[in-house]
């Protein structure tokens, strides 16, 4: 497995008893309907079930190979509905469009509709959308979900959702700024960089002081050294897994199954690593005090 390194050193802070975290598990490349995504749920209700879990974030390819048809797909069920039915995930699963979302007959706005269908886990109001969690004394994180496929074919869709980011990201005071798609910005994955992201989007992060960028697409688990202040994370390994390369801009990386949990405070932003064992083999922390200064290119 190409992305075997001796795992670096690090330490996972305290939780601190009265404090507010948001908790979420961030993944991508999910919907499969195999025992290999079955696995990876039941690591996800472990994990949420031990360390708490409010939301989930989903980063595409929801419904492989070519998407959903309309809200009566089956594959809601077979997919989604009946593998995240566990006690401990019944929580709200945020979800970004892919674009396995988008092949032959598949219907995009099927999965939006989908969110409207009452009591459901659900959540796309929209392609692209932004919600809010508070934090302690007066402190939020703000997440931004895109529609990466549009943004690659730059149609009208994806042009209004560059003006929308750049709208909705001028107007934002969050403490913290989290913006996820399906494609990454960067990645030492198969897939690498995605070109559309880093001339449409890569800008709009840095301008606005985006914290994290978090992606899927390549399937793996990723860390990498932030560019001009922005973090890059990529976790695509809810289903499917395969080799990712070490390169100077990697803090960690790694293959097979798994996903990325994190714990946010006011000042401290902590992901972990869990692989297809549900261990913890990396955990990273920033603190908001320290996010910055930081490098200012990619170095491979």
């Amino acid at each position: 497995m190409k992305a075997a390194r001796p795992t670096p050193p690090f330490s996972i802070p305290p939780v601190v008893a009265g404090k507010r975290y948001a908790y979420f598990i961030a993944m991508g490349d999910w919907g499969t309907g195999s025992p290999a995504q079955r696995h990876v749920a039941g690591l996800m209700n472990a994990k949420a079930g031990r360390d708490s879990l409010h939301f989930v974030l989903l980063l595409g390819d929801n419904f492989y190979s070519n998407g959903v048809t309309s809200m009566d797909d089956p594959q809601w069920q077979s997919k989604f509905e009946k593998i995240y039915h566990l006690p401990a995930l019944n929580v709200p699963f945020f979800a970004s469009l892919g674009n396995h979302d988008y092949k032959k007959n598949a219907n995009p706005e099927a999965q939006v509709n989908y969110s409207k269908r009452h009591n459901t886990k659900w959540k796309m109001p929209a392609r692209y959308y932004t919600f809010i969690r508070a934090l302690d004394g007066g402190a939020t994180i703000q997440f931004f979900a895109l529609d990466t496929e549009a943004l690659n074919k730059i149609d009208i869709l994806g042009n209004a959702q560059v003006e929308w980011l750049d709208a909705e990201l001028a107007r934002s005071t969050a403490t913290w700024k989290v913006v996820f798609g399906h494609h990454p910005v960067f990645s030492n994955g198969e897939h690498g960089d995605t070109p559309a992201m880093q001339k449409y989007i890569r800008p709009l992060l840095e301008k606005y002081r985006v914290d994290f960028y978090l992606a899927g697409h390549d399937h793996d688990r990723q860390l990498l050294q932030p560019v001009a202040g922005v973090r890059y994370i990529v976790s695509g390994t809810a289903a499917k897994s395969r080799d990712t390369l070490w390169f100077n801009n990697t803090i960690f990386a790694a293959t097979a199954l798994g996903f990325m949990w994190f714990r946010v405070a006011a000042e401290e932003f902590h992901v972990q690593f869990i692989n297809k064992k549900g261990e913890i083999e990396f955990a990273h922390t920033v603190n908001k005090s320290t996010l910055r200064p930081s490098s200012n290119a990619a170095n491979r």
